[in-house]
């Protein structure tokens, strides 16, 4: 169980990442484009306000998702037994979690239905995903080496 809110907080991080932050890319993009043309500079201010609201609103929502995983998962392994168990538990944990990053996409992007659409449709894989990692967040497999920090940074126990 140890550093298993480590390993967590990383899979919301790439949760809220993944639908979140090209579109933060996106809105910088179009701000540049903006302003390099010399037209409105009002545009271009709101755009780098969409970019920031998407980026830190994911990070945020990223945080948010990986606390919820972390604690339902903690929870959980104390009866589920089964990786498989885990597997369920954490794309139930993952689908709950993810509406943070659609509200952060719909904020950040002034509703639009394109963006809505994608990040709807993302939905259902950022759940595979956190089930995917579940048992390597509760520490029962290491077979994602992503999520596992370093030998010298476990023996420091940050790990």
């Amino acid at each position: 169980m140890q550093g298993m809110l480590g390993r967590s907080m990383r899979v919301g991080l790439l949760m809220a990442g993944i639908p979140g932050i090209p579109w933060a890319a996106l809105a910088m993009a179009v701000a540049a484009v903006e302003f390099l043309r010399g037209g409105d500079t009002q545009l271009a201010a709101r755009d780098v306000r969409y970019c920031g609201l998407l980026f830190g609103g994911s990070l945020l929502a990223g945080v948010l998702m990986g606390l919820i995983i972390a604690g339902g998962l903690a929870l959980a392994s104390l009866v589920v037994t089964r990786t498989w168990g885990l597997a369920l538990v954490g794309a139930l944990l993952g689908a709950l979690a993810f509406p943070a990053e659609f509200v952060v996409v719909g904020v950040g992007t002034d509703g639009a239905y394109l963006q809505l659409g994608t990040t709807l449709l993302a939905w259902p894989a950022m759940a595979a995903v956190a089930a995917a990692h579940s048992a390597d967040i509760v520490g029962r497999t290491r077979t994602r080496t992503w999520l596992w920090t370093s030998g010298a940074a476990q023996r420091l126990g940050r790990g």
